[in-house]
């Protein structure tokens, strides 16, 4: 009586199993005769049947339904790429080897005719007409389009140079996050790659336009590393720590840019500007002229050398006038002073004949030529001061 039970029992399961299977050969004849709802309909019926829920072909054809509903559709529907990767990812998750080597097979263009595949069925012709939809539209400069298409193939294969152009892709249509997200594995990769450098350089803009100077800092420093020869980093570097108020570690890179050799003159003004907001007015004098001996027209380091030697000649005027009791000694301040104020005096006379509106050289000028004795001219710069302040000429 058991025995008869027992056949009878694997008997009705014999029976399911082929019930199921019968599910499938007539989903997969409905799917070549293009009948897709029906397909779709019988397919999942055998991914929710436990006799066939663990047969990667159901898996297989429901992702053949979703991408050929993608392509039919002109190749323009992505959430039916999105659905067929899905499901050729579960399929994936539970084939046999050879199976997934069907799964994965690559697809080519057909020679004898450009706008067809040839080869892989599946996933490898998703990505086929994916890559070919993203590429059509680089080539456009259409990265509003090809930045999704390139998005979804990176899933399917990983590779520097899509992740680049994708990155690439999505910078240009401001969606900021996704490039950095991109630019990020560029940067991280090991192998070299031409578009690297400009992976970083992405980073580091983008950082910087968002204000967050410690993110720029930290590519900017791992750029360094990878392109120890490339000054551009080191300038960069600078600038951004100025822009976080890191005075003194930009005065420390600077120092170490000059010390490397070959430092222009722009890092020399940079310098000398740091060292004069840091109060290092002898450092800053020193950097100052250094540039204006690389470029004697160089209007901006005459303003910081003319500030730092003017400033210098205030702070001994002060000390003369509160801690000096005798006359000789004030009188050897006073002259210390005044030779000071003559070193600057020229060098806020160029500015004033670059731009006689100048209020930044016409403020110490008025100064000095009060100092020096020069009456009539302080006079005359004083005027001008008050009538610029009264919105005149």
């Amino acid at each position: 009586m058991k025995k008869l039970f027992f056949t009878a029992a694997l008997s009705l399961l014999v029976m399911g199993v082929f019930a199921q299977k019968k599910v499938m050969k007539s989903a997969e004849k409905a799917f070549k005769k293009g009948s897709y709802e029906e397909a779709e309909t019988l397919a999942k019926q055998a991914s929710e049947n436990a006799e066939t829920s663990g047969n990667s072909s159901v898996y297989s054809l429901l992702g053949k339904i979703s991408l050929q509903r993608f392509i039919d559709g002109g190749l323009e529907d992505l959430d039916q790429a999105r659905e067929s990767l899905n499901r050729f990812n579960k399929a994936l998750e539970i084939a046999e080897p050879k199976a997934k080597e069907d799964i994965l097979e690559p697809a080519l263009t057909n020679p004898l005719d450009e706008t067809q595949a040839v080869g892989g069925q599946q996933i490898g012709l998703l990505e086929y007409w994916l890559v070919s939809v993203a590429n059509k539209a680089l080539g456009e400069e259409d990265y509003a389009k090809a930045y999704p298409y390139l998005d979804l193939a990176y899933q399917i294969t990983p590779s520097v140079d899509r992740a680049f152009f994708t990155g690439y892709s999505a910078d240009n249509v401001d969606n900021v996050e996704k490039a950095a997200e991109y630019f990020k594995i560029v940067i991280a990769a090991e192998e070299a790659y031409s578009n690297k450098s400009y992976a970083y350089q992405k980073l580091i803009q983008n950082s910087i336009d968002g204000e967050k100077y410690d993110d720029a800092l930290e590519v900017i420093r791992s750029a360094q590393d990878s392109f120890p020869d490339e000054k551009l980093y080191g300038n960069w570097e600078v600038e951004v720590l100025i822009k976080a108020e890191k005075m003194g570690e930009a005065i420390t890179n600077l120092k170490k840019i000059v010390a490397d050799g070959g430092a222009d003159k722009v890092t020399y003004y940079t310098l000398g500007f740091l060292q004069w907001n840091n109060e290092e007015l002898a450092d800053a004098e020193v950097s100052a002229m250094k540039a204006l001996e690389l470029d004697p027209e160089y209007l901006d380091a005459f303003y910081v050398g003319g500030s730092v030697i003017f400033n210098q000649g205030v702070e001994i005027m002060k000390e003369a006038s509160m801690s000096v009791d005798d006359d000789a000694t004030y009188d050897a301040k006073k002259k210390e002073a005044h030779d000071k104020f003559n070193k600057a005096l020229p060098m806020f006379e160029k500015l004033l004949a670059a731009d006689p509106n100048d209020v930044y050289a016409l403020r110490p000028l008025s100064t000095i030529y009060d100092q020096l004795g020069m009456d009539e001219k302080r006079d005359a710069t004083l005027d001008k001061l008050e009538k610029l302040e009264e919105g005149g000429n």
